[in-house]
């Protein structure tokens, strides 16, 4: 049984995204740190071949320490064979840091947008695949390409965008996954991962990045360990998804709808974090969200009792202030103009056009009555 491990999209020494600058900055650092992990288990499992499907750090950003510490992780682990296809942050040129950095013998790269491929015989594995060799690629490189000896564990290396025929980043269609015959299909360009699929007798699936970046990139994150073995042509195959990752983004909708201050929300959001389980490893964006008093004020010193269970904390407000409309309309000084001036807005059918005009009645009208807003 052959093992290998599935990655991608790693993006060693990218920023990170939230808030606080000072985490963010341990975020990146938390990612080397994820990498030394997933090297450590792959050191200590028998991983035979690790495949990364692109994206292992961006060239812009790279640091002199970051490539020793590739140099140093690759070398430790001299009995495992690491596959790298370069990606569109990290695309394959020769003055680049791939052709910079001179890696140790078990780890082979592929340096063009041809397919070619790494044969391991002693593990009857064929491994296929390509190269970005600048950030644009708008076809398919595996398009009408078939392995060469069906009776090996055929994996196919490739970084695309599967079902988006306009990208530029080697657009990719399940139906060419289908024809090529492949046994396994690492994907590699999307973060959030996928589960592994099965079109014919072809696998197939997105690893997803090792760590979440922001909150664009919620959930856990890792690689997918797969095992192989392949008896008179018949390949038998499983697959198990790993996480790695230090810390996860989550994002949670609270209705407080009727809340007249804080100490109403409070305890929502406060339940919300308890029955998920977030803890210190988690990163949470919270979207206040319900028809909410005027008189409410959300300040960011208010949940520092939530922050504390956590990594970090955002509250984003999307409230409304509910108002006695008919009061309103029929108020004969300056607050009754101002209604009407928003009336329109405030009832359009454009939802963005209509947080805006709540927005804006609510400033408005705490403005007209001597009062301080205070808001995120």
């Amino acid at each position: 049984m052959v093992k290998i491990l599935h990655c991608a999209d790693l993006h060693l020494d990218a920023p990170f995204v939230c808030g606080d600058v000072r985490k963010s900055e341990l975020r990146r650092s938390e990612l080397l740190s994820t990498f030394s992990s997933m090297m450590n288990y792959v050191k200590h499992n028998g991983i035979d071949i690790v495949v990364i499907s692109g994206d292992l750090f961006e060239s812009e950003n790279v640091t002199r320490d970051t490539a020793s510490m590739l140099q140093r992780e690759f070398a430790d682990n001299p009995m495992c064979r690491f596959v790298i296809a370069p990606g569109n942050h990290d695309p394959y040129t020769d003055n680049g840091v791939y052709g910079k950095i001179k890696f140790p013998s078990n780890v082979y790269i592929f340096k063009n947008s041809n397919v070619s491929c790494f044969s391991f015989e002693e593990l009857n594995v064929d491994v296929y695949g390509y190269a970005f060799v600048n950030p644009i690629l708008e076809y398919n490189p595996f398009k009408n390409v078939k392995p060469n000896l069906n009776s090996r564990i055929n994996i196919l290396c490739a970084h695309g965008e599967l079902g988006a025929a306009k990208s530029t980043s080697c657009p990719i269609t399940v139906e060419e996954i289908r024809e090529t015959g492949f046994d396994y299909v690492a994907l590699g360009h999307i973060h959030a991962g996928s589960d592994v699929e099965k079109i014919d007798d072809t696998f197939y699936a997105y690893s997803g990045c090792l760590e979440g970046r922001d909150f664009g990139e919620c959930g856990y994150k890792g690689a997918i360990l797969c095992e192989f073995e392949k008896v008179k042509y018949e390949l038998k195959a499983s697959f198990k998804k790993l996480r790695f990752c230090k810390r996860h983004y989550e994002i949670e909708r609270v209705n407080v709808s009727g809340a007249q201050n804080i100490s109403d929300v409070l305890p929502a959001v406060k339940n919300v974090i308890e029955e998920k389980q977030y803890s210190r490893d988690a990163l949470v964006r919270v979207i206040l969200e319900g028809d909410v008093s005027p008189e409410l004020v959300i300040a960011k010193s208010a949940f520092t009792s939530v922050e504390e269970m956590l990594f970090y904390l955002e509250i984003v407000n999307k409230t409304r202030p509910f108002y006695d409309i008919e009061k309103l309309e029929n108020d004969p000084t300056i607050r009754g103009a101002f209604y009407e001036e928003l009336k329109d807005m405030l009832e359009s059918e454009d939802e963005n056009e209509r947080q805006i005009a709540y927005s804006a009645l609510k400033y408005g009208l705490s403005a007209l009555g001597g009062n301080n807003v205070i808001d995120f």
